[in-house]
């Protein structure tokens, strides 16, 4: 059927993630008809519809760090150039 290396193919995947979430069918009904279990299906869907790993979160995280990173420079700038006045203090004469 769908399985290759007792795993299901991508594209049968979609095709039974389309049937529920496109065509509005039961996941009980697709599952019987498909002969896939009711939880694989639901993690399917439930992937589909909210993907981990998207590319919306990707981008989200890759954000976030940005802006963690850039205030950690901001305040190492600060550091350098309170150092840099107490070298002159200290320093000069």
């Amino acid at each position: 059927m769908g399985k290759s290396n007792n795993r299901y193919e991508e594209e049968f995947k979609a095709g039974a993630v389309s049937l529920v979430l496109e065509k509005k069918q039961a996941i009980s009904k697709v599952s019987k008809d498909l002969d896939i279990s009711e939880p694989a299906l639901r993690r399917w869907v439930k992937a589909a519809a909210d993907p981990e790993d998207s590319a919306t979160k990707k981008i989200a995280d890759l954000e976030a760090e940005n802006k963690k990173l850039k205030k950690e420079l901001e305040n190492a700038k600060d550091t350098v150039n309170i150092l840099k006045k107490s070298v002159r203090i200290f320093v000069e004469p």
